[in-house]
């Protein structure tokens, strides 16, 4: 798996990202997001945004046997 990254060399595609925001803040913690170019922000569902600071990719899907 990748090492946290800053936001800042996020893709910003539409691609779904593991982002990290602050432990110091009041909404913290590990959010699937992606880039919304209109809105200005990354978004984790319809609406709702947040303000990361570091990001890394997605792991791969577990392969059925």
């Amino acid at each position: 798996m990748s090492e946290w990254q800053p936001i800042e060399t996020a893709p910003k595609d539409g691609r779904l990202i593991l982002a990290a925001t602050p432990r110091a803040t009041d909404f913290s913690g590990f959010f699937v997001v992606y880039w919304s170019g209109p809105d200005e922000n990354w978004l984790y569902s319809v609406g709702r945004w947040i303000k990361p600071t570091h990001w890394m990719p997605l792991p791969a899907p577990p392969v059925q046997p």
